[in-house]
């Protein structure tokens, strides 16, 4: 009995199995189950069924629909129409328009257009017509999409009319003809005021144009509006907000200047609250917005600290512009480096390109990168020409080729080749007589040069020409911050200060200024390491140190301390002269002077004095004399027997320009003992490289001198001689970020010496130098001179080190 049951299940088993497997897949209960849960939104199912009957034969029919649908819904368009047979008269309608549908969605449109067209020989209907219009518009044959509406509009029944007018919008948005678009869509909405379609299409079109206000008003008549289109048009609101205020700041002075792009942040601040956590995409929009309006604010380490709270965010290239703004603002060139060359990476043909390519050159310069700003400016130039043509075919002058050459320019010009940037600019001037930027930047360079009386001119000429140009008045700022004119300069940044309170350019003057106002201690000291002078001196030191006061006005009191000390093995006694004092200096335009009183410290007793005043009527000349009681000039030797000296010295200086200059001196010492030592001189220096790392520079010095026979002298004293010297002096620049560097130098001269009585010698000299500079704050100069120099017929050698020190504090 139990082995009959078994056999009976058995084939009850076999016999089922029989019955499905003759049973159509679309008739079979578990298939109809697993359809029904993919039309609730659960596919795989069914799709997996399909698939493993599609293994076994090519599926046809109601299944192969099935499948094709299944793939659309299981987010697999390219499958499906990958699997789309050549023929399609076996397809039922709503499959080839989910298809069409599908291959508009991934942008193959000539699919679509074949698709739609195949499903209007089967029936006229007006959504499948406005479906191929619009994929026609995609794949750009608007005159095409244009021709499908106008032949359909004439028989579409009533009732469907308005899918075709929500296609004409749309074939006109994509053929980019933006006003026809907004004026078809408000004339639509009057006569279809409750149209959600077309009045999201008009919102659309709106904030392509920049109308996001308008935009909100249309979301706002409808009772749900769309969620997406909403957001995107706070966000659009915000930006324009931004971008008002960009106008706004340039237009406008005082705090009220940000007010627009104040709003635009609180705006912004107000949708990022409001997203959703998983509202990745819209976040991600509000975010680069945010960077864009803190740079605009100028609010740059809050940019910074927004973008590296975000690393794995992909950020615009409008965003990652901002971004390195914000690092350059902060000085750290190689941080904007690499954002700059991704921002224009991202986006080549932006308005904005030009700028980050300038800002890049910037940053390269900034970050001593020299090779890299030549490459970058080679290919600005190469991507901008001087002619350009318009849509019209029209041939004119490209305003953004003056742009790169002043930029090339300036460039040059913080690479101390600034005589080639001034001829340059000089160029560009002949084109354009009147431009307002090159001729700020030909002041600015003029300054620069050494010019602050040309550059004075031109900045008062472009105040003329535009009162309220604040460029100018920071330009005489800078300009009376050079000349000594502190009151001056104190008074123009106060008045900047009020209409422009955060200009990076007025923080650049106010440190300059401020560092101007403090006190000063300057120290000069050498150590001689053997012989000197003919004299054999032996541990001879010799320092002079200054503290000055803050200035007042014109003014600041200095007080000085000067010691000269020496022995010699041909006498007792170590020589020595120590002297302390008070005493005022004058700067101004016109020229600076000084004038004090010493007391001596080395127990001789010996007061002093001195008055001095160079006079520079221009930028050229500079006229000078001096009057010392009790020189230090006096031969330390001479102060063995108490001899004094009184020196006059008239002198006289012509600068060519940065370049160039020559030099004449004319002294005279008159000493107790009866000598009078009378001098003249003359140089002249040339610098024939300049550049950002190396220069080369020469001075020719002549000179000549006569002595009064004095028997008694214990010190250095030919009657008459004369000397010609060269020196070449190289300065490399081993370190340098932003005003601060460190300098070595390298002066090797060659001479000939002649005194009366004993012919002529070689001279020959070596100097090794190092100096750092931090900025205007201080700068620390120490180095070795080893000297050979015939005195009396005999060849003397003479070694010294010293060290030279300016601090403000």
């Amino acid at each position: 009995m139990k082995r009959y049951c078994m056999s009976s299940l058995l084939l009850g088993l076999c016999m089922a199995s029989s019955l499905m497997a003759e049973t159509p897949l679309w008739q079979q209960a578990d298939y109809v189950a697993a359809i029904l849960k993919a039309r609730a939104g659960e596919p795989a199912a069914a799709l997996a069924m399909l698939e493993k009957q599609r293994a076994l034969a090519p599926l046809q029919g109601s299944l192969l629909d099935d499948y094709l649908t299944l793939l659309c819904w299981s987010g697999r368009p390219a499958d499906a129409l990958a699997s789309l047979p050549a023929s399609h008269d076996g397809l039922r309608s709503d499959t080839l328009a989910l298809l069409a549908r599908a291959a508009r969605d991934t942008r193959r449109y000539p699919q679509a257009v074949a698709l739609y067209q195949a499903l209007l020989q089967r029936e006229s209907r007006a959504d499948w017509t406005a479906g191929l219009a619009m994929a026609q518009a995609e794949a750009g044959q608007v005159a095409a999409a244009s021709r499908t509406l106008d032949q359909a509009e004439a028989a579409v029944p009533a009732g469907d009319a308005r899918e075709l007018l929500r296609a004409r919008a749309y074939v006109l948005i994509q053929a980019g003809q933006l006003t026809e678009a907004l004026a078809y869509l408000q004339r639509m909405q009057a006569q279809y005021p409750d149209d959600v379609p077309l009045q999201n299409l008009l919102v659309e079109v709106q904030l392509r144009l920049g109308m996001p206000v308008q935009a909100m008003a249309t979301l706002r008549q409808q009772d749900r509006p769309d969620p997406v289109l909403l957001r995107q048009a706070e966000l659009d609101q915000a930006a324009t907000l931004s971008r008002w205020g960009r106008m706004q700041e340039s237009l406008q002075n005082g705090s009220r200047r940000h007010g627009q792009t104040d709003a635009a942040l609180a705006l912004n601040q107000q949708l990022l609250d409001a997203l959703h956590a998983g509202d990745s995409a819209m976040r991600k929009h509000v975010l680069d917005d945010r960077l864009q309006m803190l740079t605009q604010r100028g609010r740059f380490a809050e940019t910074i600290q927004l973008y590296q709270a975000h690393p794995g965010l992909s950020w615009s290239a409008y965003g990652l512009a901002a971004v390195a703004d914000a690092y350059l603002a902060q000085r750290q060139p190689q941080a904007a480096v690499p954002l700059y060359r991704a921002a224009i990476r991202g986006n080549p043909g932006a308005d904005e390109a030009l700028d980050w390519r300038s800002g890049l050159a910037y940053s390269l310069l900034e970050s001593n990168d020299f090779a890299g700003v030549r490459a970058e400016l080679a290919a600005m130039r190469a991507a901008t020409p001087r002619v350009r043509s318009n849509a019209a075919g029209q041939r004119s002058f490209n305003p953004d080729y003056q742009r790169v050459l002043l930029l090339e320019a300036m460039l040059a010009a913080y690479q101390d080749q600034t005589q080639a940037a001034w001829q340059q600019v000089e160029l560009l001037l002949r084109d354009a007589p009147f431009n307002t930027e090159l001729r700020q930047n030909q002041a600015a360079l003029a300054l620069q040069r050494g010019w602050p009386r040309r550059a004075g001119d031109i900045y008062r000429r472009l105040q003329v020409d535009d009162p309220a140009s604040l460029e100018a008045r920071a330009g005489l700022a800078s300009v009376a911050l050079d000349t000594g004119e502190y009151p001056q300069a104190a008074a123009i940044l106060g008045e900047l200060r009020q209409q422009r309170p955060d200009w990076t350019e007025l923080d650049k003057l106010q440190r300059s200024y401020d560092w101007s106002q403090r006190p000063e201690l300057t120290v000069e000291a050498g150590r001689d390491l053997s012989g000197g002078q003919g004299s054999s001196e032996q541990n001879a030191w010799d320092t002079l140190s200054r503290l000055y006061s803050s200035p007042f006005g014109h003014w600041r009191l200095f007080a000085q301390h000067q010691l000269q000390r020496a022995s010699y093995v041909d006498q007792p006694e170590p020589a020595r002269y120590e002297s302390g004092g008070l005493g005022l200096q004058y700067r101004s335009v016109q020229g600076s002077g000084e004038f004090g009183v010493l007391a001596g410290l080395d127990g001789q007793q010996q007061a002093g004095a001195f008055a001095g005043y160079s006079w520079t009527p221009d930028d050229q000349w500079t006229l000078g004399a001096r009057y010392e009681q009790n020189s230090a000039d006096t031969p330390l030797k001479a102060r063995l027997s108490q001899t004094r000296g009184n020196k006059a010295e008239l002198q006289a200086g012509y600068r060519v320009d940065d370049y160039r200059q020559f030099s004449l001196q004319l002294s005279q010492l008159s000493l107790s003992d009866g000598n009078l030592r009378q001098a003249l001189g003359g140089g002249w220096t040339e610098r024939w490289h300049s550049g950002p790392l190396y220069k080369l520079d020469s001075t020719l010095w002549l000179a000549t001198s006569h002595n009064r026979d004095t028997p008694s002298a214990l010190y250095f004293n030919p009657l008459s001689d004369s000397e010609a010297d060269l020196t070449i002096t190289q300065d490399w620049r081993l370190w340098g970020h932003y005003d601060n560097s460190l300098h070595q130098r390298l002066g090797l001269t060659l001479g000939t010496y002649q005194q009366q009585g004993y012919g002529s010698g070689g001279v020959w000299g070596l100097l090794l130098e190092q100096e750092w500079r931090w900025g205007e704050r201080a700068s620390l100069r120490y180095g070795y001179t080893r000297v050979r120099h015939p005195y009396d017929g005999q060849a003397d050698f003479g070694s010294k080190v010293y060290l030279n020190i300016d601090w403000r504090f």
